[in-house]
């Protein structure tokens, strides 16, 4: 980790959002506002022991990273066939295992990586804000 960036973190917050049919999709949205005198190359972002990739977005002539984590639990469930006889659940396989977060960081922080080159370097988003909760329909 290094303190000297291409870019300037201006600001960062996040949201837990829930909606859907009886609030059956659930995500926490985090916004990383950023200035940049040239186009960087961001990868992934590390929040609450999740990793997603990073996603650009622009809206009214300023920046952002949006990293959008989906949180409802039904979501990365697999169809099993249980059954009172073993034999009949044969074939059931195990969520697949996940990136090990590397980590660890507080609640109101995170970590995102970006590339200069082949290099990867990282920087830390400390004081994340986080908002009230959104209900969608």
């Amino acid at each position: 980790m290094e303190n000297n960036h291409p870019f300037k973190i201006e600001s960062a917050s996040y949201s837990h959002v829930t909606g859907g049919v009886k609030g059956s999709y659930n995500s926490t949205n985090l916004i990383i506002n950023f200035t940049a005198k040239e186009p960087v190359d961001f990868q992934k972002v590390y929040f609450q022991n999740r990793i997603t990739n990073a996603v650009i977005e622009q809206h009214n002539d300023k920046q952002y990273i949006a990293a959008r984590y989906k949180t409802s639990s039904d979501e990365d469930r697999k169809d099993l066939i249980l059954h009172a006889d073993p034999k009949e659940e044969f074939g059931n396989t195990p969520n697949d295992l996940t990136e090990k977060f590397p980590f660890e960081l507080k609640e109101n922080e995170a970590m995102v990586s970006y590339t200069i080159g082949d290099k990867i370097h990282y920087v830390k988003v400390e004081n994340i804000e986080k908002k009230k909760k959104i209900f969608m329909q």
